[in-house]
């Protein structure tokens, strides 16, 4: 496959190895990839963004029928640059506002409300080999997993699921490296975040709502962003 450009959105698409070496073009200084036209309002802007980074974000989303991963880069010119595989023959660059950027995430995880959990709804205690299994981008390490799971969760082995993990990396405005990270499980209409500490892992059952901040929280605010020109 060769790379493939849309002036109208800003969209590049090629196979994944393809972007990833047109991400690094991008980010570096130097000629475009191939295949890019050169004084493109739309791809001077991704340049600007990658070269000026002020914060990063990985979005992955598994589930029995695949695994999808999205990494977004934020920009100094509010601009972000997002690249998602959805396969080794499918995957795009798109740029967007940074203002769209929660409203993206949304629709990248595929958020869909859940129940909320009858009051007194137990926590569930797990591994974290287990949650790391279930966003594996290998089917029969996601299928191995969740048939250790579903019991503990009250589901049947057949039930729909969903994992969606968002790792979020910046530097803090005392110049020291800084990350969140949040995990949710959503297995038909019920909705579960995990919790840890340095020894224990818990699936906790929350309502739709608390499921979609535990992800957008892991975002800083603009405060605690060190701005790179200083």
């Amino acid at each position: 496959m060769t790379i493939s450009y849309d002036a109208v959105t800003g969209t590049v698409r090629a196979t994944a190895e393809e972007t990833a070496e047109a991400l690094a073009l991008l980010t570096a200084d130097g000629p475009l990839p191939a295949g890019l036209p050169a004084g493109d309002e739309a791809l001077d802007a991704m340049r600007t963004a990658l070269r000026s980074p002020l914060l990063s974000v990985i979005l992955t989303n598994s589930g029995p029928g695949g695994h999808h991963e999205h990494h977004v880069t934020c920009g100094l010119n509010a601009v972000t640059v997002r690249r998602s595989v959805a396969r080794e023959d499918l995957s795009e660059i798109v740029p967007a506002p940074f203002l769209t950027l929660p409203g993206m995430l949304t629709r990248l995880l595929r958020f869909q409300p859940c129940e909320a959990p009858l009051e007194g709804a137990a926590t569930i205690a797990v591994d974290a080999e287990q949650i790391t299994a279930l966003e594996s981008d290998d089917a029969a390490a996601r299928t191995a997993a969740w048939s250790q799971l579903h019991a503990q969760l009250g589901a049947d082995e057949k039930a729909s699921w969903q994992l969606v993990r968002m790792q979020t990396a910046w530097t803090s405005t005392d110049g020291s490296p800084a990350e969140d990270f949040a995990v949710y499980l959503r297995v038909e209409e019920s909705c579960w975040v995990l919790l840890h500490d340095d020894e224990a892992f818990e699936l906790v059952p929350v309502p739709s709502i608390t499921a979609w901040e535990a992800i957008m929280h892991t975002l800083p605010g603009a405060n605690e962003v060190k701005d790179p020109r200083s």
